[in-house]
């Protein structure tokens, strides 16, 4: 008969594998340039998705009309994604396809959340603290439970939120979801009669200012109010999570 922990550790194993393709296939991962059919602009988006740079050539007057340049970003933006995920793909592609790598050994417990309550815990607090310990417990599971579609709830929102950032001193504008993703991208007549390095700087600028707000009510935001975000604040900290727990 297999042994129920022996086949729990090859489970482990099998999963620290897979972890470990993903995280160098992640770790792969290198900033995207994409450009619009033209080529009259050019983006660069870093690994994390967020955009490092926007070139408008100058010549791009010759190309597009001035109604359509905001537009092409919004399109070079979609191809620097799709490369960005064409890339992803391959090399985790590759990565499934080269020999698995050895598995990592167990981490240790030195430094641990459970060894941090062990010392500032004991046999006898944990004893006297029972019920109260308890009633903690359910009293955060209860939070889990209700917050759980409430935070769900605020997040799918917080996606559909738009965002419009704006360059100071002109109408250059560029949208953003509550996600980040550039959604529109608008250079408004008064913009386009720069130079277009300074149309470029201008949509940086505005892109930097919807970011700014994205990240004053974002996903992040939403969860750290919640108990979750209480949770993460403390994980860390074995006297903050034994008192949370009343077992000291």
């Amino acid at each position: 008969m297999t042994d129920p922990m022996e086949r729990l550790l090859d489970v482990r194993d099998e999963l620290d594998r897979a972890t470990q393709q993903y995280e160098r296939a992640a770790a792969a991962r290198t900033s995207t340039v994409g450009s619009d059919a033209t080529g009259s602009v050019s983006v660069t988006v870093r690994a994390d998705g967020r955009l490092d740079g926007i070139r408008v050539r100058s010549d791009w007057a010759t190309r597009l009309a001035d109604d359509a340049l905001g537009g092409a970003v919004l399109a070079a933006v979609t191809d620097a994604g799709t490369r960005s995920a064409v890339e992803w793909g391959t090399a985790l592609a590759d990565g499934l396809d080269a020999p698995a790598p050895r598995t990592r050994p167990l981490p240790s417990t030195v430094g641990s959340l459970a060894a941090g309550l062990h010392e500032v815990t004991s046999t006898r607090s944990l004893l006297d603290h029972d019920r109260a310990s308890l009633e903690a417990m359910a009293e955060v599971l209860e939070r889990m439970l209700v917050e759980v579609d409430e935070v769900a709830d605020e997040v799918e929102a917080v996606g559909r939120r738009r965002v419009v950032g704006r360059a100071p001193g002109t109408d250059a504008t560029v949208t953003l979801s509550g996600a980040g993703a550039v959604v529109e991208v608008t250079v408004g007549r008064a913009a386009t009669r720069h130079h277009a390095a300074n149309i470029s700087r201008f949509l940086m600028d505005a892109y930097a200012d919807a970011l700014r707000q994205v990240g004053e009510h974002g996903v992040e935001e939403v969860v750290e109010r919640s108990v979750f975000g209480e949770l993460r604040r403390i994980g860390d900290d074995p006297t903050a999570v034994a008192q949370r727990f009343r077992v000291m």
